[in-house]
C-alpha cells in the first residue's frame, strides 16, 4: 500500500510538472482548436447555412485566435444529430460556449474513469480511482482530447456506459450508444456486444435514435449525403501526416499510394479475422469490448492521435488484470499507446512535458496492479531508451503543426471544402512522406495491438460471468 501511494505521487508530481515548468509555449489559435469547428458549424446551421460546406468559414474567420488573412477553414464532419447540440452552444459567445464544452469534457472524463473501474469488477475506492484518474489525466490521447475541445472523448465515454448498462437498463443504454455514434470511429468497438441479446436491443435502438435525430436536422436523405461528405473528406486525408492508419504510416515509409492501399487492406482482413477470434473466445463483455476498441485503428480510416483514446479500456483491463511476467508487456503496451509521439516533432519544445506524462502513465500503471519494480524494470528500461531515440529523430524531423506554415494561402473559390482542406494539408507540408514520421505513428498502433493480445492471452479459455 505504501508503494502504491508513492507512486501515486509520483505522478502527480509529475503531471504538475508537466502543466508548470515544462509546458511548452502555447501555439496561435483559437481556444480548444477543434471545437472551432464545432460552434461554427452550430451557428452555420442556425443561419440555415451548410456547415459541411466552405459557409463554415465565414463564422471560424470571426472567433478570436483565427487569423482571417488566409484561408484555414477547420471543416465540420461529425454527423448531422450532433448539429442540435452544437447550434444550442453557438446561439453562446464563443467564449462561454467554450468553456461549457470543456465542462462536459471534464464530466466524460469522470465519467470513463468511473465506468471504466466499474466494468473491471473494481471497487471505485479513493485508490484505484486516483490511480485511473492520473492514469487517464497523463494519457497523451486524452490530453489531446482535452487540448483540442475533441468530441471523441465524451462520445467513447457514452460507448463505455452503453457497455456498462446494456444488460440492465435498456433505455438508458440506449441513449448512450446514441450518443456513442456521434463519433462513429471510436463507436465502432460496441460491435463485440452484439449477440447478447439486450445489448444489442439497445444498440440497434440507439443506431435507430442517431438515425432520427439526424433526418429532424438534416432530412431523410442525410445518410446517403453524410456518406458523400465522409468520403470526400477521406480522401483529402487518407494520406496526411496526421492520420493513425495502416495506409497513412505505409505511404509515410515511401510505400507510395498501392502499397499504402496493399497494406491498409491486409491489416483490415487481419484485424478482423483477429475480432472474430476474440468475439468468440473472450466471453467478459468488459474484456472484449476494450480488445476491440483497441483495435479500431487498424480497420478504420479516419483515425487521429486524439481517438486512441479508444485503448484506454485496455489499459485499464491490463493494469488490473495482468501478472507476473506479461505486466512488464503491459507496461509497454500501456507506453506505447498512451505517449504523444508525434508530438514530440510536432512540438520540439514540449518534448520534456511528454516525457514526464510518460512517467505520470507508469507510476500510475504500477500503482493500480502489482507494483513490483522487478517485474516493471524491463519495460522501463526498454521503454526509456525508446523514448529518447524518439525525441532525439523527433527533434531532428520536426512535423509542421496546422495552418501555421500556411503562409498566405488562398483556395480556389470554386474548390468545395474538402478540397480546401486538401490544399491546405498539402501546403502545409504534411502530405511528404517521412520514415521518421511514420515510425513515430506506428508506435501507438503497436501499443494498441498488444494491449489486444494481452487481453486475449489472459481471457481465452477462462469463462466468466
Amino acid at each position: 500500500m505504501v508503494t502504491r501511494w508513492a507512486l501515486l505521487g509520483v505522478a502527480v508530481l509529475a503531471i504538475l510538472l508537466a502543466v508548470g515548468p515544462a509546458r511548452p509555449q502555447s501555439v496561435p489559435g483559437p481556444f480548444l482548436r477543434d471545437f472551432e469547428s464545432y460552434w461554427s458549424a452550430g451557428a452555420t446551421w442556425n443561419s440555415g447555412g451548410n456547415p459541411y460546406g466552405r459557409a463554415i468559414w465565414r463564422t471560424e474567420r470571426r472567433i478570436a485566435g483565427v487569423d482571417a488573412g488566409h484561408d484555414e477553414l477547420l471543416p465540420f464532419v461529425a454527423p448531422p444529430s450532433t448539429l442540435l447540440l452544437f447550434g444550442l452552444l453557438a446561439r453562446l459567445p464563443y467564449g462561454a460556449a467554450a468553456a461549457a464544452w470543456l465542462a462536459m469534457l471534464a464530466i466524460a472524463l469522470l465519467a470513463l474513469v468511473t465506468g471504466a473501474l466499474w466494468l473491471a469488477r473494481t471497487r471505485v475506492t479513493v485508490m484505484p480511482f486516483l490511480g485511473a484518474l492520473l492514469l487517464a489525466a497523463s494519457f497523451g490521447p486524452i490530453t489531446s482530447d482535452t487540448a483540442l475541445g475533441q468530441m471523441a472523448l465524451p462520445a467513447f465515454a457514452a460507448a463505455v456506459f452503453t457497455v456498462l448498462l446494456a444488460g440492465v437498463w435498456g433505455f438508458p443504454s440506449a441513449l448512450l450508444a446514441c450518443a456513442a455514434f456521434s463519433q462513429p470511429n471510436v463507436a465502432i468497438g460496441l460491435v463485440s456486444q452484439l449477440g447478447r441479446n439486450r445489448a444489442s436491443v439497445a444498440i440497434a435502438i440507439g443506431a435507430m435514435l442517431a438515425v432520427a435525430i439526424g433526418a429532424v436536422a438534416w432530412g431523410l436523405t442525410w445518410p446517403l449525403e453524410y456518406l458523400a461528405v465522409l468520403a470526400a473528406h477521406g480522401a483529402a486525408e487518407r494520406f496526411v501526416a496526421i492520420q493513425f492508419t495502416p495506409a497513412a504510416i505505409a505511404y509515410g515509409f515511401g510505400t507510395g499510394i498501392a502499397g499504402a492501399t496493399a497494406v491498409a487492406l491486409a491489416c483490415a482482413l487481419a484485424t478482423t479475422a483477429l475480432a472474430v477470434v476474440i468475439w468468440r473466445r473472450v466471453p467478459d463483455r468488459f474484456a472484449r469490448f476494450a480488445a476491440f476498441s483497441a483495435l479500431l485503428p487498424f480497420v478504420t480510416t479516419f483515425f487521429h492521435e486524439h481517438d486512441l483514446v479508444v485503448a484506454y479500456p485496455a489499459v485499464i483491463w491490463c493494469s488490473l488484470r495482468t501478472r507476473n511476467g506479461l505486466r512488464a508487456l503491459a507496461l509497454a503496451a500501456t507506453l506505447l499507446a498512451g505517449i504523444d509521439w508525434l508530438g514530440m516533432a510536432q512540438r520540439p519544445t514540449g518534448i520534456a512535458q511528454i516525457v514526464l506524462l510518460a512517467v505520470a502513465v507508469a507510476a500510475a500503471f504500477g500503482a493500480l496492479g502489482e507494483p513490483s519494480l522487478n517485474q516493471l524494470a524491463p519495460a522501463i528500461i526498454a521503454m526509456a531508451l525508446l523514448l529518447g531515440a524518439a525525441a532525439l529523430a523527433a527533434h531532428a524531423h520536426p512535423l509542421p503543426v496546422w495552418p501555421d506554415a500556411l503562409g498566405r494561402f488562398h483556395a480556389s473559390p470554386h474548390a468545395n471544402a474538402a478540397t480546401v482542406w486538401l490544399e491546405e494539408q498539402r501546403t502545409n507540408g504534411l502530405l511528404a512522406p517521412s520514415p521518421v514520421w511514420a515510425a513515430l505513428r506506428a508506435l501507438p498502433l503497436l501499443g494498441c495491438g498488444l494491449l489486444a493480445y494481452l487481453i486475449y492471452r489472459r481471457c481465452a479459455g477462462y469463462r466468466t460471468a
